[in-house]
C-alpha cells in the first residue's frame, strides 16, 4: 500500500489512520508454512511536532506442522512495525535503516512490513510449548499418551562392558 503523505506534510492533520490488507509474497513463507490469507494491516502515521513516526501491527493467518510432533496446527501470527519515517534527502548523518522513506509523497509499506513479517516468523512451530514430540524409536505421538518404549538404553559403544557384568566381572580361562 501507498500512503498519500501530503496531509502530513502540509501540517493539514498530524495523524493518518492505516487499515488494509495485502497479499505477502509466495516465496516470502518459511519452508513448511503457508499464509492462508492477506496479512491485515492497522495502525497509523503520526506526526509529533516534525517527528514523524510509524506504528503498525499485522495479523496473518498460517497453517504448518508442529516441529516436534508433526501434527497439522493454524494459527495467526502478528507482528508489529514501529520506525520513524523521513523525506527523501533530509536525513544526512543519520542510518536510514531506522528510517522509512517518503518517496514523491507517498509512503510505501508492503515491502518493509513483509520483511517484518519474515524476520520475525518462528523458525519452528510448536502446537504446544510442552509437545512432547515422537518417539525415536517407534514414531508414536507422545501428546497422546505413552507408547511402552523403553526409556534409556545402554551406550552401544559400552556393550561390551555390560556383557562382563553380566558373566560376573571376570573370565574364568
Amino acid at each position: 500500500m501507498r500512503i498519500d503523505m501530503r496531509p502530513i506534510l502540509s501540517g493539514e492533520t498530524d495523524e493518518i489512520s492505516i487499515d488494509y490488507t495485502f497479499d505477502l509474497p509466495s516465496d516470502s513463507a518459511p519452508e513448511g508454512v503457508i499464509f492462508t490469507s492477506g496479512a491485515h494491516v492497522t495502525g497509523n502515521v503520526h506526526d509529533d511536532g516534525g517527528y514523524i513516526s510509524l506504528k503498525i501491527a499485522a495479523e496473518v493467518p498460517y497453517k504448518g506442522e508442529c516441529a516436534r510432533c508433526l501434527s497439522e496446527l493454524e494459527g495467526v501470527f502478528c507482528a508489529a512495525l514501529e520506525k520513524g519515517v523521513a523525506e527523501a534527502g533530509k536525513l544526512e548523518n543519520e542510518d536510514t535503516d531506522d528510517y522509512i522513506i517518503i518517496q514523491d509523497s507517498t509512503l510505501s509499506l508492503d515491502d518493509t512490513l513483509a520483511e517484518q513479517i519474515v524476520l520475525d516468523f518462528p523458525s519452528k512451530l510448536l502446537c504446544s510449548e510442552d509437545c512432547l514430540g515422537l518417539c525415536p524409536k517407534c514414531g508414536k505421538n507422545l501428546n497422546e499418551g505413552d507408547c511402552g518404549c523403553p526409556k534409556k538404553e545402554a551406550d552401544p559403544r559400552l556393550a561390551v562392558l555390560a556383557q562382563l557384568l553380566e558373566k560376573g566381572g571376570t573370565d574364568s580361562k
